[in-house]
């Protein structure tokens, strides 16, 4: 649910300094390793928008 979080702070134009791609990729590949675990968030199930990123982020306080 981490990339959840990240999404939406970005998505409010807030850089967080974290590669979601990269993030979501790390997701999927330990899930393919645990296969038995359940996997909660909806960014990775949905993925992200065609435009995501397009718009200026301001850097979090």
């Amino acid at each position: 649910m981490t990339e959840d979080l990240v999404f939406m702070l970005e998505s409010m134009g807030y850089d967080t300094g974290i590669d979601l791609e990269a993030l979501l990729s790390v997701r999927q590949e330990v899930a393919k390793l645990l296969p038995e675990e359940e996997w909660f968030g909806f960014t990775a199930a949905a993925g992200l928008p065609k435009h995501f990123g397009d718009v200026p982020l301001q850097e979090a306080s």
